[in-house]
């Protein structure tokens, strides 16, 4: 049983037991107080379902118009007397079981209150239907608007990684051709990555598919600089089976690979870590280049906007992603995402 319905079941038993408790304030027995707490509170109830269904078949208009409103006006009517008309019935069966007859007229005074009531009843409860529908219609606008942002992302991401591979390959092909025609093979598994997930409409993978395409990246990276490109990969087992939003890893290598690397003629040192630590999934990317005070290192880049901006749309707080000095005089990317478990 879901929330809603546990609601409307504890709504009722509330309003029955104080009911029964006016009841036998009022002189009755226990036995007529559960008695006429259920004929009052029966038909209200059943009909009750009904009311609710009508939100759901008469939604509520952009504009307030005389239409909708006598439509209401004409079910709180027919609600009120249909539950007047059931509780009466109920009162009339239970005087014939009991007494073996049926007794006189309920006091016209009680039928007004009895009507007034079923009339409010039906104010309130298509109140909360209209309420909960408007709800349910914001958190799947919210839905709707979460899955477009996350689409747009995915789909300026790829472009932007594509492009950045290809123009490191530019340099590769004019030097040196046949480690070009290898890079070109590589470069072919990583978009074939790439087109998977975007066909897919993946948010998550495993850390361990990540970590084989940063893996292959770097691979191109090293045929285009060498000996320059010095290289410490270390993951552990628990984090690499962690999920993570695709193209996580790899904007943080590429942007160290770019700026902190590649543009010195000694070249520098990658480091790269993943591990599980308090609930966290942690991954740092460190290099050894000129560090926070130049101007390529300011995470103003497109990748580690995008990144950002996917980040705060999949995770809102819950994750981090920094960049702060390296302990070799560099910069340290440190990242942090709930470490959730593997589906």
């Amino acid at each position: 049983m879901g929330a809603v319905p546990l609601l409307y079941a504890a709504f009722w038993l509330a309003l029955f037991a104080g009911y029964v408790i006016l009841f036998v304030s009022a002189g009755a027995t226990p036995g007529q107080a559960l008695r006429n707490a259920f004929a009052s509170l029966f038909p209200p109830a059943l009909l009750g379902l009904l009311a609710r269904d009508v939100a759901r078949s008469l939604p509520w208009p952009e504009r307030r118009t005389l239409r909708f409103f006598g439509i209401q006006a004409g079910c709180a009517v027919g609600y009120a007397l249909g539950s007047s008309a059931l509780w009466r019935g109920l009162v009339m069966l239970d005087q014939w079981l009991t007494l073996g007859r049926i007794g006189p007229p309920v006091a016209p005074v009680i039928v007004a209150f009895q009507t007034i009531l079923y009339t409010l009843c039906y104010l309130g409860l298509a109140g909360a239907s209209y309420a909960q529908a408007n709800a349910l219609r914001v958190r799947h606008a919210e839905g709707l608007r979460a899955q477009a942002e996350l689409q747009l992302l995915r789909s300026q991401l790829n472009p932007h990684f594509i492009l950045n591979t290809l123009h490191a390959l530019l340099g590769l092909v004019r030097r040196q051709p046949e480690l070009a025609e290898k890079a070109i093979e590589q470069l072919g598994d990583l978009l074939h990555y790439g087109l998977r997930l975007h066909k897919d409409n993946v948010d998550r993978v495993p850390l361990r598919e990540e970590w084989e395409f940063v893996k292959s990246y770097l691979e191109i990276e090293q045929l285009r600089l060498g000996a320059r490109l010095r290289l410490s990969l270390k993951a552990e087992d628990e984090a690499l089976e962690l999920p993570l939003p695709p193209f996580s890893l790899q904007p943080l290598v590429e942007n160290a690979v770019r700026h902190a690397i590649a543009p010195r003629a000694s070249g520098g040192r990658l480091q790269v870590s993943a591990a599980r630590a308090n609930g966290r999934l942690l991954l740092e990317v460190s290099d050894d280049g000129p560090g926070l005070g130049s101007d390529a290192t300011k995470g103003s880049g497109l990748g580690l906007r995008l990144l950002r901006e996917r980040l705060a749309a999949l995770y809102g707080d819950a994750a981090r992603l920094s960049l702060e000095p390296s302990a070799e005089g560099g910069v340290r990317a440190r990242l942090e995402l709930p470490a959730q478990e593997p589906r």
